[in-house]
């Protein structure tokens, strides 16, 4: 298991923030989470982060929880699959 670069997740954290013109304030919100704890993951105050929190974030910004957790430098989330169609019995 590999360790979270709190670093990286602040630094893309606060860029994407930035890109989408949002404030601290506006970010906590649209992600249901405290102000404080988007504050102090931007800067670097926090020594782990959770699961949750991520996935909150990363909707919130529209990019993936891999970006933010430096596993990939491709910000796009990925798109969703179809589930195949179950086929339909016959008789």
């Amino acid at each position: 298991m590999t360790k979270l670069d709190m670093r990286l997740l602040a630094e893309r954290l606060r860029a994407m923030r930035e890109a989408h013109g949002l404030s601290q304030t506006a970010l906590a919100a649209r992600a249901d989470l405290n102000l404080g704890n988007v504050n102090e993951l931007e800067q670097q105050r926090k020594s782990s982060v959770r699961a949750d929190t991520i996935v909150a974030l990363a909707e919130a910004l529209g990019v993936s929880t891999d970006y933010l957790l430096g596993r990939i430098d491709d910000p796009t989330p990925p798109q969703k699959r179809s589930r195949p169609h179950k086929a339909t019995p016959v008789g």
